[in-house]
């Protein structure tokens, strides 16, 4: 299918329809989330009807396209280090006047390429409030995870001060104890263990925000600071065909912190002025460490990396046009020093002192039109131009020039149904980790940096329909997307002087196809007072060449399923709320040159109960992993390369951490 030629096919046929629907905008106010008992905005937005929260991606650098689907008070939130989930936790649902669903085409909105924005808009004129949350989670074999945190607003007229602070401890659920038995090619153990490996990680977080009038408009500046601790225990003891033990370690401290800026200012009655600036810093220590009788190794990688991005967007909002133009500039840095050694001799590693520059720009330009009520247009393309220097073990310099044009168009067939096709150029980022190499010694592998990685560019086009129903606070979505990808980025075999090793690499081209459905059912009407059930899923295929076979099969990593249910049901006699969440299992496979790993997370199954005992106090008992669900990770292993040499052995690590449970007390408080 050649897609412009598509495009022009259905803009010829919304020259044929005139409807006059429903506004781009829907506003929902505080009353219609009171069924549900939300103590923050977080919860709001999981009730929406219509609406899937996407948290961004803060590894993309720069802002356009890192930036979730969420606006507080029409804004985004000038960080990139908070996460939109911690940001909205922070703002009490007592503190919310209402929160508006966008759509494409709304007069006045960067929507950023998102097709649906949710704007979360605070009450003005509340002075001061703010929380306090203490929460613990118990495991089997008495490990905890406690948690403190606070958040305190002080606002006065166009004044507003945050500060935000947390202090916690969290557990990798998917880890746990268990076993890794070893079977030959015909089913036979020929190595039978016992294996535990417990994750966890002690975090600090602070930040702090301030919104002035500036100038004639609003200025925003914020920063954050977040320390990370991390370690895994990890212990594999042998019991045949010769019995010992392997002790091993995974640590990691991580120093990163934030200074971000917005400024926003009117230019007269049409015309707007937005400007973001952004530095980022982030020092990690990152490594693993086995024992096994008198054999020792320690691999360890020592890294710093920083983003310092400026973007500024001019937008002008006519009754029927918005026109809108901007640019960025961004400036990556990455050094990355990594080490192997064994018996406390040095292991050489391929590239493993790599040093990455990336010098950005960006121009962008967009045109929306809506052509009716009905009807919306919206048309325009990014132009990235940047320059890629590495130095250190390779030393290589690439220019890359990639227009990314994007189309949406937008019919509102009646106040309840709404269609869209999206038809768009996506460039995909390069990871700098994938420049430099690494080792996991539980595993035994070795994974080479690749100087050579281009991004991956792809062809994308998406039909979706939204439907509402129950006045509005059901709603059906079914969307349907296809991908055609150039350069794709998977796993390929890299051959040095010290042997071939895997690596993140292009392997041409390939395709991926989606189908998504989300349904909102209040269950007031079927007899069940209070009750919401929402139901998200996800199928996906996908083809690509594996370059170590030739054959076709499905690209690395890519899920076939990702699917949840959750119900909740409003008590108010009880002055409580409770609930389950069920997550279906899935899995994802990774083909590497000499091994196939599959990954697999059997179905999970939570509950909970949230309950006010008095004004401003919220209790909230969650049972967890009630299913006990087990984490599998099955890896194929072949004498030397797939395409020619035999399978040696299947190795098969399953793990379970067990139900567990986590108590929060939150109190709140100010006007």
């Amino acid at each position: 299918m050649r897609y412009p030629a598509f495009l022009a096919l259905c803009l010829c046929a919304a020259g044929a329809f005139a409807d006059e629907a429903s506004d781009r905008v829907t506003s929902y106010p505080a009353a219609f989330f009171a069924r549900v008992q939300p103590y923050s905005a977080f919860d709001m937005l999981a009730v929406l009807p219509g609406y899937s929260f996407n948290e961004g991606n803060a590894d993309v650098r720069g802002f356009a396209g890192a930036g979730g689907n969420v606006l507080i008070d029409g804004s985004r939130p000038a960080s990139k280090q908070e996460t939109l989930e911690a940001i909205l936790r922070r703002i009490s649902a007592a503190s919310v006047e209402r929160i508006e669903v966008i759509r494409a085409g709304a007069p006045g909105t960067d929507m950023q390429g998102q097709a649906v924005l949710a704007n979360v808009v605070r009450v003005r004129g509340a002075e001061t409030r703010g929380s306090a949350e203490a929460a613990v989670g118990v495991f089997r074999r008495g490990y905890e995870a406690p948690r403190i945190a606070g958040e305190l607003a002080r606002e006065s007229g166009s004044w507003r001060y945050d500060l935000s602070g947390a202090l916690y401890r969290a557990w990798d659920d998917e880890h746990g104890v268990g076993d890794r038995p070893r079977v030959d090619p015909n089913g036979e153990v020929i190595r039978d263990t016992g294996f535990r490996q417990y994750e966890g990680s002690k975090i600090a977080e602070l930040a702090a925000g301030a919104t002035v009038p500036v100038g004639g408009g609003t200025f925003r500046a914020n920063g954050a600071f977040q320390k990370e601790r991390f370690g895994a225990d990890i212990r594999e003891t042998e019991l045949s065909p010769d019995p010992g033990e392997e002790i091993g370690a995974e640590f990691k401290v991580a120093r990163s912190t934030e200074l971000g800026a917005h400024f926003e200012r009117s230019l007269g009655e049409r015309l707007t002025l937005e400007v973001f600036g952004i530095r980022r810093d982030v020092d990690e220590d990152e490594g693993e460490s086995s024992i096994e009788a008198d054999e020792t190794s320690l691999f360890r990688d020592q890294s710093t990396a920083s983003e310092s991005i400026l973007r500024g967007t001019l937008r002008r909002t006519g009754e029927r046009w918005t026109l809108e133009g901007g640019l960025e500039a961004a400036l990556n840095v990455l050094d990355s020093h990594a080490s192997l050694t064994e018996n406390g001799a040095p292991v050489p590693l391929p590239t493993a002192d790599v040093r990455v520059e990336e010098r950005r720009g960006e121009a962008s330009v967009l045109a929306v039109w809506r052509a009716s009520r009905a009807w919306t247009l919206e048309i325009g393309s990014r132009f990235e131009r940047s320059e890629l220097s590495q130095s250190g073990d390779n030393v290589l310099t690439k220019t890359f020039f990639y227009p990314k044009p994007r189309a949406l168009l937008s019919w509102s067939a009646s106040n309840s149904d709404r269609l869209r096709l999206l038809v768009e150029r996506d460039v995909g980022q390069l990871d700098f980790g994938d420049f430099t190499s690494s080792a996991s010694l539980s595993a035994g592998t070795v994974t080479a940096g690749n100087p050579d990685l281009e991004p991956e560019r792809a062809w994308r086009l998406e039909l979706a329909w939204e439907r509402h129903f129950m006045e509005g606070a059901g709603a059906l979505v079914l969307a349907a997307r296809h991908e055609a990808i150039d350069d794709l980025v998977d796993r390929i075999p890299v051959t040095g002087p010290d042997g071939t090793f895997d690596a993140v690499g292009n392997i041409g081209s390939g395709t991926r196809d989606e189908l998504e459905a989300g349904l909102d059912l209040p269950l007031d009407r079927y007899g069940v007072a209070g009750g919401l059930i929402k139901l998200n899923a996800l199928w996906r295929t996908s083809r690509a060449t594996d370059p170590a076979t030739g054959a076709t099969r499905e690209i690395s990593e890519d899920e076939p399923l990702e699917a949840s249910a959750h119900f909740s049901q409003q008590l108010p006699f009880w002055k409580s709320r409770w609930g389950i969440d069920v997550t279906l299992a899935s899995e994802e496979t990774e083909y590497q040159f000499d091994q196939i790993q599959t990954d697999r997370l059997d179905a999970r199954l939570d509950a909970f109960i949230e309950m006010r005992p008095v004004e401003r106090w919220i209790v909230r008992l969650y049972l967890k992993n009630l299913t006990d669900r087990a984490a599998e990770r099955r890896r194929e292993i072949y004498a030397g390369s797939r395409g020619s040499a035999p399978l040696e052995y299947v190795e098969t690590r399953t793990l379970r951490i067990g139900p567990y449970v986590e108590l929060t007390v939150r109190k709140t408080f100010g006007n």
